[in-house]
């Protein structure tokens, strides 16, 4: 028996659309992960900032309240 050449190019292209979705949703997933790991980089590096922000106003606080020797 030999295949229909319009029912076989169909089976082809089906097989061609369903392997371009998967790869669609691979490349969605990756981006998702990668845009994730971008945004807790950056609220690392914001609250590192924001510490070291704090300890120097507190470093300051506290020599503004150190008693002033007088000579």
């Amino acid at each position: 028996m030999t295949p229909n050449p319009y029912l076989y190019e169909k089976l082809i292209a089906t097989h061609q659309a369903q392997i371009r979705h998967e790869m669609q949703q691979i490349h969605l997933s990756a981006r998702a992960r990668q845009q994730r790991t971008l945004v807790h980089s950056t609220i690392g590096s914001l609250g590192t900032l924001l510490i070291e922000l704090g300890s120097q106003l507190q470093r300051a606080g506290q020599r503004s309240k150190a008693p002033l020797h007088s000579a």
